[in-house]
């Protein structure tokens, strides 16, 4: 029998070892507390949680770290900042050490994974080449009898075909796909759009990066029985307000 999820889906997290390091990495912490106090089955992590390969052994210990203190299944996608070359901090990654309700898709022509307690799937490729030939929704696998269909992708929404940008993704895939929830990376602002019977959603970013945005926020969402997938923008911080307060 389908049952409700609750899913916290962040991207672009920008992780990094330089002067506004310790702002992003709270900003994270804050990501993981908002999985813990909404008691989330499923954490989808979009794409570019480093912002570059360089990366200090301490900040990626500080992500194992973070990711252990959740028990739901957690699912990550590279980008185009930490894509998956010879160099790739991700690809120098060992999730394991966080624990093994962590998931890595590494596969460039996609993997869909099933998680039978939570009667779903998710699926995602894994970014080879952020340039014009990366296509991150093709190959998307059909649905699996009435699991729930879960889609994660890293790329440039577009409803213009010739845009000259790389990594697109367009209506037409998103409505063919199927998903019933698609998590999408890339674009740094809370963004939904629904084509056939597919909720996509960019999270918006958990800090600001380069001064985009004054407050992080991540996408937290419901996917009902005979209702489909709803999805809201969280503002995160104030968990840690109550922290210092009390």
């Amino acid at each position: 029998m389908i049952r409700p999820l609750k899913i916290t889906h962040t991207s672009d997290v920008h992780l990094n070892d330089e002067p506004d390091g310790l702002k992003v990495r709270e900003a994270f912490a804050q990501v993981v507390d908002t999985v813990l106090e909404t008691e989330s089955d499923l954490f989808l992590i979009a794409g570019d949680l480093f912002d570059h390969n360089e990366i200090s052994r301490k900040t990626v210990d500080f992500v194992y770290e973070q990711l252990a203190r959740v028990s739901c299944e957690t699912v990550v996608i590279v980008g185009n900042h930490d894509v998956w070359g010879e160099r790739s901090i991700v690809k120098r990654m060992d999730f394991r050490k966080a624990g093994a309700h962590v998931t890595l898709l590494n596969d460039a022509e996609g993997t869909q994974v099933t998680f039978p307690e939570l009667h779903a799937t998710v699926w995602g490729r894994c970014m080879l080449d952020h340039d014009r030939s990366n296509k991150p929704m093709a190959g998307t696998p059909p649905r699996q009898g009435d699991l729930w269909h879960i889609g994660m992708a890293h790329g440039m929404y577009s409803d213009d075909p010739d845009m000259e940008r790389s990594s697109l993704i367009s209506p037409r895939e998103i409505e063919a796909s199927g998903f019933d929830y698609l998590a999408l990376g890339h674009v740094h602002a809370h963004r939904q759009m629904r084509h056939g019977d597919t909720l996509a959603c960019y999270p918006g970013v958990c800090a600001a990066h380069m001064g985009t945005i004054a407050t992080g926020c991540v996408a937290l969402i419901t996917l009902t029985p005979g209702k489909g997938a709803k999805a809201v923008a969280h503002t995160l911080g104030s968990s840690a307000k109550r922290r210092r307060s009390a």
